[in-house]
C-alpha cells in the first residue's frame, strides 16, 4: 500500500523521533554517572480550524497530483476546465467506489481515436512553431551552429580553465520552451545555483556548458534530439526545442 505524502511525511518524522528517544536511552545506560538530561516537552500542536481541515486535503490532492503524471496528461491533451472538470469527475467516482452510468466499451474506440487525433494536432503544431523559431534563431549571424546542431551564443566567456563532461558544475539558468514560456529557472528558487554532473544532463547542456569558464554566461537553443527528445518531460511537450540562458557559477 502507498501512503499518501503527508502520511509518509508524518510516518517519517515519527520514526526519527522514535530513533533519537532509543539513542538517547542507550546513551544513558551507558553513562550511568551523568544526570539524564530533561526531556523538553513537545510543541504544543493548535487542532485545525474546519477552513484549516479542508485546506489540509486540499495540500493532500495538491501533493499526490504532482507526484503523479495527471499534471503532463492535462498538458499533454490541452484540456479545457470543462474537460478536466470531467477528468476529475471520473477520479471522484473511482475513489468513492461508484461505477460509471454509461457502458465504457460504447466509448473507448471513439476515445481513443478522439485523444489520439488531439495529440497528432498538437504535435504538428508544436512541429511548425519549433521550426519557425529555429528559423529565426538560424537567421541571427551572432548565433553559431554547431556540428551536431546546437545553437548557442556565449554572452560572457568567464575564466579559463573550462569544465570537460566530467565536470561537477554549478549554474544559474532559465529554460523556455519555443514559444518564451519558462519551464524551469533557479531564480525561483532563491536564484541558488544547481550542482549535477555535466555528463548527466541533456546533451546541449553537456556540449554548451564546456564552452565557457567559471562567470561565463551562454545561450543555448536546443532541438529536441539534444534535449528531451519524442517523450518530453514535465511541462515540456514531446519534440520540443528549448532555450536556456546558463551562468557557469562554478565547476570541479
Amino acid at each position: 500500500m502507498k501512503f499518501p505524502a503527508l502520511a509518509v511525511m508524518a510516518l517519517a518524522v515519527a520514526s526519527l523521533h522514535a530513533a533519537d528517544e532509543v539513542k538517547s536511552d542507550a546513551t544513558a545506560a551507558a553513562a550511568p554517572v551523568a544526570a539524564p538530561a530533561p526531556l523538553s516537552p513537545a510543541p504544543e500542536v493548535k487542532p485545525l480550524t474546519p477552513e484549516q481541515q479542508q485546506q489540509a486535503f486540499f495540500l493532500q490532492g495538491f501533493i499526490l497530483a504532482n507526484r503523479a503524471e495527471w499534471a503532463s496528461i492535462v498538458n499533454e491533451l490541452e484540456l479545457s476546465d470543462t474537460e478536466l472538470d470531467s477528468l476529475l469527475s471520473g477520479m471522484r467516482a473511482s475513489l468513492k467506489g461508484e461505477r460509471p452510468t454509461f457502458k465504457p466499451e460504447d466509448i473507448v474506440p471513439g476515445a481513443e481515436k478522439m485523444l489520439n487525433e488531439r495529440v497528432a494536432a498538437k504535435t504538428k503544431r508544436l512541429a511548425a512553431k519549433n521550426e519557425e523559431f529555429l528559423a529565426k534563431v538560424d537567421a541571427d549571424k551572432e548565433i553559431i551552429k554547431s556540428s551536431t546542431g546546437l545553437r548557442y551564443k556565449i554572452l560572457a566567456a568567464g575564466t579559463d580553465p573550462k569544465p570537460v563532461a566530467t565536470s561537477t558544475v554549478k549554474c544559474r539558468y532559465t529554460g523556455k520552451l519555443a514559444d518564451g514560456k519558462i519551464f524551469d529557472s533557479t531564480t525561483t528558487r532563491n536564484n541558488e545555483p544547481t550542482e549535477f554532473p555535466l555528463n548527466g544532463v541533456i546533451p546541449a547542456w553537456t556540449e554548451g556548458v564546456q564552452k565557457i569558464g567559471k562567470g561565463g554566461k551562454i545561450l543555448l537553443f536546443a532541438p529536441a534530439n539534444l534535449a528531451y527528445g519524442e517523450q518530453g518531460q514535465g511541462p515540456i511537450p514531446p519534440n520540443s526545442v528549448l532555450e536556456f540562458e546558463v551562468e557557469l557559477v562554478d565547476f570541479k
